[in-house]
């Protein structure tokens, strides 16, 4: 793991962000990650776009996944049309918006690897099956940044607290 300048832990040192998304207090909430790691001279795809750093809003999102909803919200996507057809949206625009942000560079070398699929078909957070949610703490950072319908469902909940902290990250609220 490595270190964000904003002190916010990430599962990898070779991939670039910065924050999105900030707390009403002003410390960072989302960060928006470029789609290639550089590790090991090379160039690999990184699907996550959106990575959720509140930890209070990690720790909600948590507890809602234990709680079942997962498995709820594919419930609902797959009973609801017009949410599946939303939610196909949501996953179309996050692959449009994760290409974008490639290099001409990064995308031919991905290509001349045949790595592409997992950015230019895969949709949220690089899962396959669209009906499928892999997890909900990439939709909620999803969401956050851009707005979703699986991040509405969540909202909905009403079990994700604004954050909590004072706007000095030094003293916690």
């Amino acid at each position: 793991m490595s270190t964000h300048e904003h002190g916010i832990r990430l599962v990898h040192d070779d991939v670039r962000s910065d924050v999105e998304v900030r707390c009403p207090a002003g410390h960072p909430l989302v960060l928006k990650c470029h789609p290639v790691r550089t590790g090991n001279g090379r160039f690999e795809p990184f699907p996550t776009l959106w990575w959720l750093v509140c930890p209070q809003v990690v720790e909600a999102i948590s507890r809602i996944e234990h709680a079942g909803w997962i498995h709820r919200f594919e419930e609902r996507l797959a009973a609801d049309a017009e949410a599946r057809a939303q939610h196909e949206a949501d996953h179309d625009a996050y692959v449009l918006e994760r290409g974008a942000l490639l290099s001409d560079e990064e995308r031919a070398e991905l290509e001349a690897r045949g790595l592409t699929a997992s950015l230019a078909e895969r949709g949220i957070g690089g899962i396959r099956d669209r009906r499928r949610l892999k997890c909900l703490h990439l939709h909620y950072a999803h969401h956050l940044a851009r707005g979703s319908v699986v991040g509405r469902w969540i909202d909905e909940l009403g079990a994700v607290a604004p954050c909590a902290a004072s706007a000095d990250p030094a003293r916690p609220a």
